[in-house]
């Protein structure tokens, strides 16, 4: 099978040879920054995971909750405020510098709306947790560690919007500087918060001591991290250079048609998200009715599948950007050759990731949580994810590349469907209907992210996203 497309005409079929990948260090030149960022952050909520899970069962269930519904609503404005990095990536690939400025403020307009109205929404949660049927203790946690993440949550838009800025233009280095700054500032926090600390005593005053917050300092420490990545990347925004050539330190008034467009190409993409975290969301309700242990277990094994996502979640940025770039500068066939070539490194890495895991399952348990009825759990729930993470990646690496051409509305439909209609009906029926464990939750999960991303690559091959329009 040739690695070269079939033709060269934008919209028609590819192939794909994973014999040997061609252009490698262009794509890693920007995938391995956005690797390194996400795999920091995996560390980070590792961290998390791993000291509170030496606090409690409880509190390590919480946490996994609170941190789903948390993205989950973020991620209904999260490819809203991202998606601005799509088009500075066309205009950066078409030339256009004041384009580039125009679309990164109109992006920065959006993720401080939502990220208000996250705020909000973060601190009346308290009002939709009991329709969780979670035990009392775990809502009541799940709150507190819900509340201090939402006090990041502009940061947290921010941080997407101006990253596009910088990525788009296939500048990531800035972006993973100040990824590792917040996250280093998070782990510190963590240890300090969580346990607390007596301080020491200078000038007869004790300084620096607090009492052990538990999950609430986990999450205050997180919001912190957030916070100084946030600041940091404007800061690096306002660089002369880019003042010069983007003019980017001028606020552009708010554009109607430019926030539409906006709008149109990043809702769907938005709604895919938002539907996806809303499915695992139902997941973790669903799994959380077996218990605390079975919860606890399966976060653990969404901070393990993290090693996956994340490090793919970086290659997809890049895929992207570089869909993006070419697109712009009028040519599609080389958009969809960085697209295979972006779909074999993903290959290889989640082929790499699942031995690992296989050859390590009866021990990864064991770096989370001391609990015997949580690690027995254990090397079932890692072969589990081990299948799991190739199927995700495939969704996700399809996902990104089409979002690179502006080609969102497909992705969606797919995710709606799928999603509500298999995800959720398949794992209520196996773990509340059947009462299975957490185990069958997550093998059935397989099964639904295999039909997603098959759907998702077939789009991909067909060339159609190659048609996709987002100035228009």
């Amino acid at each position: 099978m040739t690695d070269r497309p079939l033709t060269t005409a934008a919209g028609r079929r590819t192939a794909l040879s994973l014999a040997r990948v061609h252009d490698g260090r262009e794509i890693m030149a920007l995938a391995l920054p956005n690797i390194l960022t996400m795999l920091s952050q995996t560390l980070m909520w590792t961290v998390d995971t791993a000291l509170l899970g030496r606090v409690d069962s409880a509190s390590l269930a919480a946490a996994g909750l609170g941190g789903v519904i948390t993205w989950c609503g973020y991620s209904l404005f999260n490819n809203l405020s991202r998606i601005s990095g799509t088009f500075v990536a066309q205009a950066h690939g078409a030339g256009d510098d004041d384009l580039v400025g125009h679309y990164a403020w109109q992006g920065l307009y959006i993720a401080l709306v939502t990220g208000l109205l996250l705020t909000v929404a973060g601190w009346y949660s308290y009002v939709a947790l009991p329709w969780t049927r979670n035990p009392a203790e775990v809502q009541d946690l799940t709150y507190t560690y819900i509340r201090w993440r939402s006090v990041s949550a502009v940061a947290t838009q921010v941080s997407f919007a101006v990253t596009g800025f910088f990525a788009g233009r296939r500048d990531v280095r800035v972006p993973m500087w100040c990824g590792l700054a917040g996250n280093v500032v998070n782990v510190v926090l963590d240890v300090w918060l969580i346990f607390g600390w007596e301080g020491f005593g200078l000038g007869g005053a004790t300084w620096l001591a607090v009492p052990p917050m538990g999950i609430k300092g986990a999450s205050i420490a997180t919001s912190i991290g957030t916070a100084v990545n946030a600041l940091a990347l404007v800061g690096f925004a306002l660089a002369p250079h880019l003042r010069a050539r983007y003019r980017i330190h001028l606020p552009r008034r708010p554009d109607r048609r430019a926030l539409a467009r906006l709008v149109r190409v990043g809702s769907p993409a938005a709604g895919e998200n938002f539907v996806d975290m809303g499915g695992f969301v139902m997941f973790s309700v669903f799994i959380g009715t077996a218990g605390a242990v079975q919860l606890a277990a399966s976060q653990i094994t969404i901070q393990l599948l993290s090693f996956s996502f994340m490090p793919l979640w970086g290659l997809t940025m890049a895929a992207g950007v570089l869909v993006g770039n070419a697109l712009g500068a009028g040519s599609p066939a080389r958009a969809a050759h960085y697209g295979r070539q972006v779909y074999k490194l993903g290959t290889y890495y989640s082929l790499g990731l699942g031995v690992a895991m296989v050859a390590l399952r009866e021990h990864v348990f064991g770096v989370f949580s001391d609990d015997p009825t949580v690690l027995a759990l254990g090397p079932a729930l890692v072969l589990a994810a081990a299948v799991f993470q190739y199927f995700d990646g495939v969704r996700m690496l399809s996902s990104g590349i089409l979002q690179g051409a502006g080609d969102t509305r497909y992705a969606m439909i797919v995710t709606v469907i799928l999603m509500w209609g298999m995800f959720i009906p398949l794992t209520w029926f196996l773990v509340v209907s059947r009462q299975g464990d957490v185990v069958v939750a997550w093998l059935g999960a397989s099964v639904c992210y295999l039909l997603q991303g098959l759907f998702l690559w077939r789009r991909f091959a067909s060339g159609r996203w190659q048609h996709a329009r987002i100035f228009g």
